[in-house]
């Protein structure tokens, strides 16, 4: 499953500073095969996480928000 993820600075000014296209796989049901669905916030801490890799900022100066 895939969504768009879009980081701001912690002053939610309309500008973003990054987006990442962030791709987690729920969990399999193999009998109706389909996948279950994976939260949103699971999104937005995997963004935060490479963003905070990548020297964007910290947890305290950033914000991840999934798009809709």
């Amino acid at each position: 499953m895939k969504r768009i993820v879009d980081i701001f600075t912690n002053e939610w000014t309309p500008e973003i500073v990054w987006t990442y296209i962030v791709n987690l796989e729920g969990n399999q049901n193999y009998q109706q095969l389909d996948h279950d669905v994976v939260d949103a916030s699971a999104f937005e801490a995997e963004a935060l996480r490479l963003a905070i890799e990548e020297n964007r900022g910290n947890e305290t100066t950033l914000i991840a928000k999934v798009r809709e």
